[in-house]
């Protein structure tokens, strides 16, 4: 079954802003076609906008092999549009899978221009946040917090570590400049992972806000305790 083409004059972030806007009124049949025309976007941005959804989405997901959710996010997507063809409505339903239309257009985004620091992770999120996406931001805000902790240990020979890499590097951080708020920061971070698994209802964005603010200031310790790090290597080299 091909999904028919909605004319589209605005971006995958417009629509996704647009459907959460109309969750919050509790017009489930226009969230859900918002939705849908967002992630019709997300695949014309990377099949091409001629490209019908369901060809665009399997050329997608193929090509993200190393991303195994990619054809449940698809789908979900699919599911909005059936929202709307047979008034399937569902509250948290339509949240969830508004969820995976923003996995599968960050996906697009990392597939175009992959994250090459904590700092392009943490853009994801706010991105997400401007989106009404809090579970993603979440997810990407922890995202970030690891990654900053994984580029932490790799910098100060720590690469031996091979779990929990935050709670270990937390340790660390501790011991740097201005790194006494350093454990803080890291439970902000671990927030952010358990709100990603949590009910939609429960989020908070004033406080996934705060979090996010804090794993950046985890971010910024980590950048600067690494540069420290690096300009004391070469003056020794000097």
């Amino acid at each position: 079954m091909t999904r028919p083409l909605p004319v589209l004059v605005e971006s995958c972030d417009y629509f996704l802003r647009q459907s959460r806007a109309a969750l919050a009124r509790g017009e489930l049949v226009s969230a859900s076609r918002a939705g849908w025309q967002a992630a019709v976007c997300a695949t014309a941005d990377y099949a091409g906008p001629d490209v019908d959804f369901t060809d665009g989405a399997r050329r997608l997901v193929k090509d993200s092999l190393g991303n195994g959710n990619a054809a449940e996010w698809a789908v979900s997507a699919m599911a909005l549009s059936d929202n709307v063809e047979y008034g399937w409505l569902d509250r948290d339903g339509i949240a969830r899978r508004l969820d995976d239309v923003q996995r599968l257009a960050i996906l697009v985004k990392d597939i175009a221009d992959p994250p090459q620091s904590a700092d392009d992770t943490l853009s994801r999120a706010w991105e997400c946040m401007d989106n009404g996406c809090l579970a993603v931001a979440s997810e990407k805000g922890w995202e970030a917090a690891t990654y900053a902790a994984k580029t932490y240990a790799k910098a100060m020979g720590h690469d031996h570590i091979r779990s929990n890499y935050l709670s270990q590097v937390t340790r660390y951080l501790k011991q740097e400049p201005d790194g006494n708020k350093a454990g803080n920061w890291s439970i902000s971070a671990k927030l952010l992972l358990d709100n990603a698994h949590a009910k939609p209802d429960w989020l908070d964005a004033e406080l996934i806000g705060n979090d996010l603010d804090d794993v950046s200031k985890l971010v910024a310790l980590v950048k600067a305790a690494v540069e420290n790090r690096d300009k004391s290597q070469r003056s020794r080299n000097v």
